[in-house]
């Protein structure tokens, strides 16, 4: 079975700002459980990942998929919706606000998709000639 292909080198290349070494330290944990989550709910991620040769795009998809499920806990780690001063304040979109790691919908959408099985659409470029009859078997 494949393994996290996610490292903190790869949460620090898509952070906006230079994560701390606490950060990086969470990161890698949040990132392994990240992979748990992936797996559990699309367990055809793990395969695809074991299948040779190796495809590159969809392995950057996974870790980018990885990478933003915990960035979303870093950067907003109370889970704060909003916050006001005086006459300050400031407004976290809500999609981000959870501070809870998780799977959206759309990223789920995006990993799992070829995974239903279904050929709605397919052209197959081959054919099949019908096998001669036998006149003796009739």
């Amino acid at each position: 079975m494949a393994t996290n292909p996610a490292t903190s080198d790869d949460l620090q290349a898509r952070s906006l700002r230079t994560l701390t070494a606490q950060e990086l330290s969470v990161g890698d944990v949040l990132l392994e459980d990240a992979w748990n989550i992936i797996v559990t709910r699309l367990p055809s991620v793990a395969t695809r990942l074991d299948v040779a040769p190796l495809d590159e795009a969809f392995e950057a998809l996974v870790i980018q998929v990885q990478t933003s499920m915990v960035l979303r806990v870093i950067n907003n780690p109370d889970g704060k919706l909003e916050e006001q001063v005086d006459d300050y304040s400031y407004r976290i979109d809500s999609a981000r606000s959870t501070g809870a790691l998780y799977l959206s919908e759309y990223e789920l959408d995006i990993l799992g998709s070829g995974d239903d099985g279904s050929e709605a659409f397919t052209i197959k470029p081959y054919f099949t000639p019908p096998t001669p009859i036998d006149p003796w078997c009739l």
